[in-house]
């Protein structure tokens, strides 16, 4: 025995069609010209011995000059049928109507197979901080979830008590970066550097180099000097302090002078505002 799935479609005027297709563009879906633009008239399943005993059996319900494939030969009002599926036994994924309203446009949306859009448990886990409310919101488009999570992630601001993973760029809204200071205490020595990022990550990687092995941990002091504003270059606010650091004690400095345009045998201090 032949299980097989269907669909019965009727090809729509032009005037149909392009209402059809604007409509699931507007949506952002893609697909096949059947599902796009002509009249769905059934889904069904039928149980029978052959292929060729199905056609016939839906030549005596439909006509005998129903088609068994689209071709844009075919004219408005005639009807043609797609076999979806053979010796498919999982009929609830052809059957079960699936509805649901896009948390973002609020479109109300109607499928019948796949699912939704929605944010995976890495998404939820460490764009929403491990909220768990956040697993249950669906969408209708790519769009509409980059929209509201781009929305929602601006305004979540996490209790002390909860633990989750924090990203390079979460606190770089509003602001060109992060002046800091690396210093030795054992020695006094010095590196003055900059980021645009969080700076526990710029820490996080010079704690992986030779000048500062995560082993000698103890004996660093990290800091942030500087929280440099938007309207501020970042490189130049990192060239001042290098200068003011190395004017202040030439022989503690890390830093690579050629970096910060410092002459060292004639050191030209910038006028640059603290």
């Amino acid at each position: 025995m032949l299980e097989v799935i269907y669909r019965i479609y009727e090809v729509a005027d032009k005037e149909t069609a392009a209402k059809n297709r604007e409509k699931d563009l507007g949506f952002g879906l893609f697909s096949s010209t059947s599902k796009v633009e002509n009249t769905e008239i059934l889904m069904d399943c039928l149980i029978c011995d052959s292929r060729e005993q199905f056609k016939e059996i839906i030549k005596e319900q439909y006509g005998q000059a129903i088609a068994f494939r689209y071709s844009k030969k075919l004219k408005a009002g005639d009807l043609y049928c797609i076999i979806i599926g053979e010796h498919c036994y999982n009929t609830e994924r052809y059957f079960n109507k699936v509805t649901f309203t896009c948390d973002c446009c609020g479109a109300i949306v109607e499928t019948y197979y796949g699912s939704a859009i929605y944010f995976s448990d890495y998404e939820v886990r460490n764009r929403f901080y491990g909220i768990e409310e956040y697993a249950k919101k669906r969408f209708c488009c790519h769009k509409c979830k980059q929209v509201y999570e781009e929305r929602e992630h601006a305004k979540l601001r996490p209790d002390d008590e909860q633990e989750f993973y924090i990203q390079r760029d979460m606190f770089t809204e509003d602001i060109s970066g992060y002046i800091y200071k690396i210093s030795k205490k054992s020695t006094g020595e010095f590196y003055i550097g900059q980021t645009m990022y969080a700076p526990v990550f710029r820490w996080g990687q010079h704690l992986k180099t030779e000048r500062f092995p995560i082993k000698n941990i103890t004996d660093y002091k990290f800091e942030v000097i500087e929280i440099v504003p938007k309207t501020e270059n970042i490189l130049e606010r990192e060239k001042y302090y290098i200068q003011k650091f190395y004017k202040e004690n030439p022989e503690k400095s890390l830093n690579i002078m050629c970096t910060a345009n410092i002459n060292t045998e004639q050191i030209q201090f910038d006028e640059v505002k603290e």
